[in-house]
């Protein structure tokens, strides 16, 4: 009986996130790494003769896009800086807390959730994608399947803005 409890959680969570008015559309994209292990050391591949600490370490990687989600900022709203033309926020902080929930149906064999260092596209104009990254996952029920929630850092070194076209 208690099982069932995370699991309806789960369910009411991903309704809202998929049909919330604050939701953004996002684009999912996971790193994938190219180069073939050179060898290994203690079951971990190296990169030439060192040990690989971390994917980030790999200097030949692709993002695969995942696909289509939404995104719902689920923590407080923080007080930020006007920008100069007084038209927008700059979000100063860096780290955000939100619900990630792919718009494909879970029964599909396309769907999927999202990991540590998979990066989100917010969608907020057709010129404007800014880049975030998964950099933790929060779990508020100590019962599985837990349920999650995402702590996402603002990757600018990824966002894409494409305005200012002649």
């Amino acid at each position: 009986m208690l099982h069932s409890v995370p699991t309806q959680i789960n369910k009411a969570a991903r309704s809202v996130t998929l049909r919330h008015p604050n939701g953004i559309p996002c684009h999912a994209f996971r790193q994938r790494l190219l180069r073939q292990a050179d060898g290994s050391m203690g079951g971990m591949p190296t990169l030439g003769g060192l040990g690989v600490l971390d994917s980030s370490d790999e200097p030949d990687v692709e993002w695969e896009l995942l696909g289509d989600a939404k995104l719902l900022i689920v923590e407080n709203f923080q007080a930020s800086t006007v920008v100069d033309r007084g038209d927008a926020l700059d979000n100063a902080e860096p780290q955000i807390l939100a619900l990630i929930e792919a718009t494909i149906p879970v029964e599909d064999h396309a769907h999927f959730t999202a990991k540590t260092k998979d990066v989100l596209y917010m969608l907020l104009h057709a010129d404007v994608k800014i880049a975030y990254e998964v950099v933790a996952i929060d779990g508020s029920i100590n019962i599985a399947p837990y349920s999650r929630r995402y702590i996402l850092q603002k990757r600018d070194d990824l966002t894409h803005i494409e305005g200012f076209k002649e």
